[in-house]
């Protein structure tokens, strides 16, 4: 039984992790492609 929940929690905390780095690149990329709007906003 005891093997069952760590083996759980630990399945439980990758997929946390994966889902916080998905959601960081989503960010960044983001980030780069106002970065990149400005930049062209600004040379006009």
């Amino acid at each position: 039984m005891e093997l069952q929940i760590k083996i759980i929690m630990v399945v439980m905390f990758f997929i946390i992790l994966v889902s916080i780095q998905y959601t960081l690149n989503k960010i960044l990329l983001t980030l780069k492609e106002i970065k990149a709007v400005l930049l062209i906003k600004k040379e006009k």
